[in-house]
Formats: C-alpha cells, sequence, structure tokens
C-alpha cells in the first residue's frame, strides 16, 4: 500500500452554511416571520433607514423562500441573479439619486424580489399534497407578499406619475401605501385613502380581485388536499 493509499479516504464532510443549518424543506415559519417584521418596520416609520431594513428584509425572504422551497437549479440560478442584480441596482440608485427617485427605483426593485419569492412559495405550496403547519404559514407568506407586491407597485406608479397618488393630495409614503394595499387586499374598504388617477384604481381593483381569488384557490386547494389525507388514512385504519 502506497503513501498515497493510506492518506486517500472518504471526503470530509462539507460544513454547511448558517441558512442551511437553520432552515429546512417547507420550513416557511421563518419567511412568514420576516415578512411580518417588514410589515411592523413600515407600519411604525417611513424613515430612510426603515426603508432599506425593510428592503435587506426583503432580500432574505427571497433566500430563505429558494433555500426551504428546494426550487430546480435553473430556479435557483435565476434568484441568485435577481439578488445580486437587487442589490446592486439599489445601491447604486441610493448613493446616486435623489430621495424620490431613489424611492421609485426602490419600490421597482421590491416588485421584482416579492413577486419572485411568491412565484418560487406558490410552487412549492401547491405541489405539495399535505397540508401541515408550515403549508400553512407557506400560505399566509404568499398573501402578505401579495400586499407588500402591490404596496411598492403602487410606489413606482406615485414616481412616474405626475400630482399626488393619493385624491386628498397627501403625500404618499411606504406606510400609507402599506395601508391603502391592505385594506384593499382585504376589500375592507375605509375610504380614506383613495387612487387619484385612473390607472391607480385599476391597479387597486385588480388587487383586490386577486385577494379574492388567491382566498377562494388556496382554501379549495388546501381541502382537496387534508380530503385526500383523510381517505389515504382510513382505508389503512379499516384494514387493521
Amino acid at each position: 500500500m502506497t503513501d498515497q493509499d493510506e492518506t486517500d479516504g472518504p471526503a470530509p464532510p462539507r460544513r454547511r452554511s448558517f441558512l442551511a443549518r437553520r432552515t429546512g424543506t417547507d420550513d416557511f415559519g421563518i419567511v412568514l416571520t420576516l415578512l411580518v417584521t417588514a410589515y411592523i418596520a413600515y407600519a411604525l416609520s417611513a424613515a430612510l433607514w426603515v426603508e432599506i431594513l425593510v428592503f435587506v428584509l426583503y432580500l432574505f425572504t427571497l433566500g430563505l423562500a429558494v433555500r426551504t422551497s428546494r426550487p430546480m437549479p435553473r430556479q435557483k440560478r435565476f434568484v441568485r441573479v435577481v439578488l445580486v442584480v437587487s442589490a446592486v441596482v439599489s445601491a447604486v440608485a441610493l448613493l446616486t439619486l435623489p430621495r424620490a427617485a431613489a424611492d421609485g427605483v426602490l419600490d421597482g426593485v421590491v416588485c421584482v424580489i416579492l413577486m419572485t419569492a411568491l412565484v418560487v412559495i406558490l410552487d412549492r405550496i401547491l405541489r405539495r399534497t399535505a397540508v401541515t403547519v408550515q403549508s400553512l404559514a407557506g400560505a399566509l407568506s404568499a398573501y402578505l407578499i401579495i400586499g407588500m407586491f402591490f404596496a411598492s407597485l403602487f410606489g413606482v406608479m406615485d414616481a412616474v406619475t405626475p400630482g399626488p397618488f393619493f385624491a386628498s393630495g397627501e403625500a404618499a409614503n411606504p406606510r400609507s401605501f402599506q395601508y391603502f394595499s391592505y385594506t384593499t387586499l382585504t376589500t375592507l374598504g375605509y375610504g380614506d385613502y383613495t387612487a387619484a388617477l385612473f390607472p391607480g384604481r385599476s391597479i387597486a381593483t385588480f388587487e383586490a380581485l386577486v385577494g379574492q381569488v388567491f382566498l377562494a384557490v388556496l382554501v379549495a386547494r388546501l381541502v382537496a388536499a387534508f380530503h385526500g389525507r383523510a381517505e389515504a388514512i382510513l382505508p389503512e385504519r379499516s384494514d387493521d
């Protein structure tokens, strides 16, 4: 036996990253926690540092959504590109553009991040055949993401259209957009905020439709999965 043979052996196990050690398949609880934290942050303040904090939370949300959903390698590569490009574009915008223009760019980037995360999460949830606490957390995460996506979309529209976004003439900020988005998504319709222009009104109406369709489809999917699971268990018990 040569010295080379003596030194050769099984390769040492690769050390997993911090995220890999803390998250597993379908571990959507952490994703939901990040989204709730972002929601609370915007509810408390609309300062620039809060916008940056929420943006970082969105980046982590997308990264964790991909890790816990276990998508195809091609999807993983696409998400990596989205994360890198989003970080670079946002940093350049914050450093070189006026505050209003930078907010518009940041909202546009957030739209891309949230839409990507939404597709990844829904793809995993709809492929599951069992209803678990984690799948419910994933469904809640998707619902929150829809509201956050439209809030950012309203921010983009405010940046590119002349005049105030709201009919009251009040200056808009991330907090007011988040409030307006979720009252629209849940069809509460308080009426204290209304889009001034028809493009904004059309998007708000579309968001309300998306919210209702999402809930109807999601509930039907979860009930079907639960019913299928129950039918699979009952024959096993009858055989016993």
